[in-house]
């Protein structure tokens, strides 16, 4: 599992920096909207036994309550996925459960886990990978922030309890 900016390395190959917060937890743990939203993505990314990805991935699409600029949380790695693209989601709304490891809906990694992102920039439709690389013209690392502070810094309420269950 890695923290959000650490150096990814996986199978001694280095992947990039990462841009998300990876939550362990056993498979089967509750995963539930951090706000209220819209899905803007629902799908399953599996990759393979050499080469990981996302597994089962939800995007939702948030406006912070303060500035009312949009923002969107992304969690990874689910065995389910309770909710579709276009659907609406509130606070606390259990949208999946964490995949068992070594599994397409897991994406085929080691661990048992979550992961968490926050994205700030515009949403292209199309999902970028989890990590961030100089020589790779992917996306902007500023358009990743540190997922618990930036919930914190919104005052958005009890994301430790209503993130995983």
């Amino acid at each position: 599992s890695y923290k959000f900016h650490q150096k990814c390395i996986y199978n001694n190959v280095y992947w990039g920096i990462h841009l998300g917060e990876d939550i362990d937890r056993p498979a089967g743990t509750k995963v539930m909207s951090i706000g209220r939203g819209k899905v803007v993505y629902s799908d399953i990314h599996p990759g393979n036994e050499k080469k990981g990805n996302w597994g089962n991935i939800i995007v939702i699409a948030h406006k912070n309550p303060k500035t009312k600029k949009s923002f969107f949380s992304l969690y990874a790695h689910l065995k389910k996925r309770n909710v579709l693209k276009g659907d609406n989601v509130k606070l606390g709304k259990v949208i999946g459960t964490i995949a068992k490891s070594n599994t397409p809906e897991n994406g085929w990694w080691k661990e048992e886990h979550l992961h968490f992102s926050i994205y700030i920039g515009p949403w292209r439709y199309k999902i970028l990978p989890g990590y961030w690389r100089k020589d790779q013209n992917l996306t902007n690392l500023y358009y990743w922030q540190e997922a618990t502070k930036f919930i914190n810094n919104y005052n958005i309420r009890n994301y430790g309890k209503r993130l995983i269950n």
